[in-house]
């Protein structure tokens, strides 16, 4: 079940939002990479977890609202 907000985006506002989390996304893993490189072990990280549900929500999203307009 989605809420009416999420449901009233656009294509254009959840794509946006898409390309958001996806930045923030790379951010976080080029820390963790970076971590990595120096420490020879990474920390898991819930963050890019959440953001992954995020992203696959908004995608989900997307698709629904495109099956909507046939």
């Amino acid at each position: 079940m989605v809420s009416r907000s999420i449901q009233n985006l656009s294509t254009e506002d959840l794509t946006y939002l898409e390309k958001l989390l996806g930045a923030e996304f790379s951010k976080i893993n080029e820390r963790n990479q970076a971590f990595k490189t120096k420490n020879g072990w990474c920390p898991e990280e819930a963050n890019s977890k959440k953001l992954l549900r995020l992203i696959n929500a908004v995608r989900s999203q997307k698709n629904l609202t495109r099956l909507e307009k046939w």
